[in-house]
């Protein structure tokens, strides 16, 4: 019965988590959050420590922009994202422009 239990909580816990991580956007603060922690992920995962994080939000109809820089060493990375309002994170747009892999 105990083991029973585990996995039940194991299998439970696994589903809130997965889908804590896919929630809807709905303000460009929101979206303004969450491009800059995808994108300090993102570098993280290059073995990169990003640095300086700013950015700007703005909203135009139904869609919700932000555009950000991150200092990466001596240069400046320009992060963009994007999403429709109300869509889940899954469904944002992100792109990095300024900082090439050597």
């Amino acid at each position: 019965m105990k083991q029973v239990l585990t996995i039940v909580l194991s299998l439970v816990s696994f589903a809130a988590a997965a889908h804590q991580e896919d929630v809807p956007i709905t303000t460009a603060s929101e979206l303004r959050a969450w491009c800059e922690m995808e994108s300090h992920a993102l570098f993280i995962g290059k073995g990169i420590t990003p640095y300086n994080w700013s950015a700007s939000f703005w909203e135009k109809g139904n869609v919700l922009f932000v555009k950000g820089s991150w200092r990466v060493g001596n240069k400046e990375a320009v992060i963009d994202c994007r999403i429709a309002r109300g869509a889940q994170t899954r469904y944002a747009a992100i792109s990095v422009n300024g900082y090439e892999e050597r």
